[in-house]
């Protein structure tokens, strides 16, 4: 399990990542912590699927809707697929994106020892 951690506005002074101090982001997964699957794609609340917080956070925002993923490899190459469906479909469950989404993924070792295949045929590279 890993932690869905969620910011709505710039306050990037909770991220462990130098790499990602200065984007202004809409919302963040942060796969350096615990959380529950919920988190990442939304629930039940009686007959009504609900979306993710993280999700209504960057929707409704008026400034970029821009969604940081990080340290995808702080996480095991399994739990990785989780993000498969986000990465290559732009949605997570029955709710899509917004079009003008952009979604970072971060990562601190960047090779297909540390990342899925998978995810690692979704990404661009971008060195600093």
């Amino acid at each position: 399990k890993y932690l869905l951690k969620v910011s709505s506005f710039i306050d990037n002074s909770n991220t462990k990542n130098e790499m990602i101090d200065n984007i202004e982001f809409t919302a963040l997964i942060n796969c350096d912590y615990v959380f529950d699957v919920k988190e990442l794609n939304g629930h039940y609340d009686g007959a009504d699927y609900m979306p993710p917080k993280w999700y209504n956070e960057l929707v409704t925002n008026n400034n970029s809707k821009v969604l940081v993923i990080d340290l995808i490899d702080s996480i095991n190459k399994e739990e990785q697929l989780k993000f498969i469906e986000l990465l290559e479909y732009r949605k997570i469950s029955t709710f899509e994106l917004p079009k003008d989404c952009v979604i970072i993924v971060t990562a601190k070792e960047v090779n297909k020892d540390k990342i899925s295949e998978e995810i690692y045929s979704l990404v661009a590279q971008i060195w600093g």
